[in-house]
């Protein structure tokens, strides 16, 4: 996991929750209520480690990790639409 992964991860959660970035760097995740949920450090010492707790927090607390393809997201769209 690296740094791509991370704003792969956060540009999809940003489309469905509230994400901000403080001053020291952390990036927290609120949920659509504005319950927070997770937050991943601006410079992590296990990054791995802590992209895997990260996207099991964000699992639990109801958000779909890893991302939908585009694929799979035209067919919501369009399952939505019917």
């Amino acid at each position: 996991m690296d740094e791509k992964d991370l704003g792969a991860l956060i540009r999809w959660a940003e489309s469905q929750w509230d994400v901000r970035i403080d001053a020291s760097g952390y990036s927290r995740f609120y949920d659509p209520e504005g319950n927070y949920v997770a937050r991943y450090p601006a410079t992590p010492g296990r990054s791995w480690r802590r992209m895997i707790e990260l996207q099991q927090a964000l699992k639990r607390a109801g958000l779909q990790v890893p991302p939908p393809s585009k694929r799979e997201q035209r067919a919501q769209r369009r399952k939505g639409a019917e």
